[in-house]
């Protein structure tokens, strides 16, 4: 599995499992040196190409042997855990960090979460703030700037961030390479997910699961440097929700930007 390329990033040393991997390395290459020995000049030519062979393999044995196991584990554990859920309804708070910014910016409120498709973020910090995805589209409202923004829902589809939370389905060994992120100085290591198609939203994603493998933490790191980190508390599953939650109507007055397809 590819190591992802995450800035201040760094894997953990390889453990047992690569060590094996070095040592039947090295037993290829002595297997296949004795070989040439045996084979004499006939078969020189033939067994030095094992001998290449072996040599150039080798590193490809121990990078599949130093894959981080445990944190693939888990994070199919996750993927089961959000595949199983039907909907939700947390509190959230959603920090914005970005060289741009002369500090942090951090919003909160209260999320609901209906699979697929379907979500509501109502915001008390800024309060009126509102984005809902109805099934078919996402309306983002800005009180403050009397505007909304609209955008098909398949464009969030596509998208790897929070929005994968709506799939139908939910493939992060799929779509992502696994491994486990920087080592906080307090809490549990998140799992780093890096894309595998590109992705102009984020180089990686740093996901938190819970003691039920459901996230409490995502954060996504855009290729600027920057990050939105969604904090999740309170975090309660429900079978059902009222469908008039993901319904939006724009107030009278307010401009409507459709956002491109």
């Amino acid at each position: 599995m590819r190591r992802a390329g995450a800035p201040g990033v760094r894997p953990d040393a390889p453990g047992s499992a690569a060590r094996g991997a070095a040592r039947k390395r090295g037993a290829s290459v002595a297997h296949a040196t004795r070989s040439v020995k045996r084979a004499g000049p006939a078969g020189h030519r033939r067994t030095g190409r094992v001998l290449r062979a072996a040599v150039l393999l080798a590193p490809l044995a121990y990078a599949r042997a130093a894959a981080p196991d445990d944190a693939v584990s888990e994070a199919r554990r996750v993927e089961a855990a959000l595949n199983g859920m039907r909907g939700l309804v947390a509190r959230f708070t959603q920090t914005v960090e970005s060289p741009g910014l002369p500090r942090p910016q951090i919003e909160r409120g209260t999320v609901y979460l209906l699979r697929p498709g379907r979500m509501r973020w109502e915001y008390d910090e800024p309060r009126g703030k509102l984005a809902v995805a109805d099934g078919r589209r996402s309306w983002l409202y800005l009180p403050e700037e009397r505007q909304v923004l609209v955008a098909p829902l398949r464009s969030i589809e596509a998208g790897r961030g929070v929005p994968l939370l709506m799939r139908g389905r939910i493939d992060l060994t799929g779509d992502f390479d696994i491994d486990w992120g920087p080592r906080p100085e307090n809490g549990p290591r998140p799992l780093l997910l890096t894309p595998r198609s590109p992705s102009a939203e984020y180089r990686y994603l740093l996901l938190e699961p819970g003691p039920d493998h459901l996230v409490r933490v995502l954060t996504a790191v855009d290729p600027l440097g920057g990050r939105v980190t969604y904090r999740f508390s309170l975090v309660t599953q429900v079978g059902d929700l009222d469908e008039t939650l993901f319904r939006f109507v724009p107030p009278e007055g307010v401009e409507v930007r459709e956002m491109a397809r």
